[in-house]
């Protein structure tokens, strides 16, 4: 049986040790690299040529979001799973773009850490929360066909659906996504396809930012 050959990207090495024992106590998959930093990610990553890239997101110099856009090319087999210490929207949407598979917590339990690597080794999508593998699907669609929207409101910078329109207002006004999905009769998980879908159209990393835009624009 081939095992997942995998490279940890870390700058604590305290962490990177755990990880690797976790990881080599599984019969199918082993640790063939670390690297403490983007630049020897990026060197180990062309030499060893591994499975999965378990990559810190947050690091000295380059990021892990800068270091794996070095390290995808066309074609290539590798996959990222991103691990953070924060459940942030802005490093999801980023890690969506940038082609990641996989983005989970750091202290997600070893299970779903060895579940997320077989996942995203099977090319699957495996991202915390809300954001299931059905809305990664969803918000790839939606960027790769930016013309399957109803309902436009234009602005002068962007246009949003009516349904988009008015999340993004109560969302403006403090409510949280059960608040609203309770208020539309609708799932948490398609508030946050809205959301993501609002980021993309604003072409922004957070959804303050689409606050901010649509404010400026008098949008909301």
């Amino acid at each position: 049986m081939k095992k997942i050959q995998l490279l940890i990207v870390d700058d604590h090495e305290i962490f990177r040790n755990g990880v690797k024992q976790l990881i080599n106590n599984e019969e199918d998959m082993e640790v063939i690299g670390e690297a403490a930093n983007g630049e020897d990610a990026i060197d180990l990553a062309s030499k060893l040529n591994p499975d999965v890239i378990i990559m810190d997101i947050r690091m000295p110099g380059p990021s892990g979001l800068d270091t794996s856009k070095s390290i995808l090319k066309p074609n290539s087999k590798t996959k990222i799973l991103f691990f953070s210490l924060y459940d942030r929207e802005d490093y999801v949407a980023s890690a969506l773009d940038m082609g990641a598979h996989g983005f989970i917590l750091k202290d997600t339990s070893n299970k779903i850490f060895i579940n997320a690597i077989r996942a995203v080794n099977n090319g699957q999508y495996y991202f915390i929360g809300e954001v299931s593998d059905t809305l990664v699907r969803k918000y790839k669609e939606l960027r790769s066909n930016p013309g399957m929207y109803e309902n436009v409101v234009s602005t002068s910078n962007v246009s949003l659906s009516k349904r988009e329109e008015d999340i993004l207002r109560l969302v403006s006004f403090g409510q949280a996504n059960k608040e609203i999905a309770d208020n539309y009769g609708i799932s948490i998980r398609t508030i946050e396809t809205h959301r993501l879908n609002i980021m993309r159209k604003f072409k922004v990393n957070s959804i303050e930012e689409a606050i901010e835009m649509a404010k400026s624009s008098e949008l909301i």
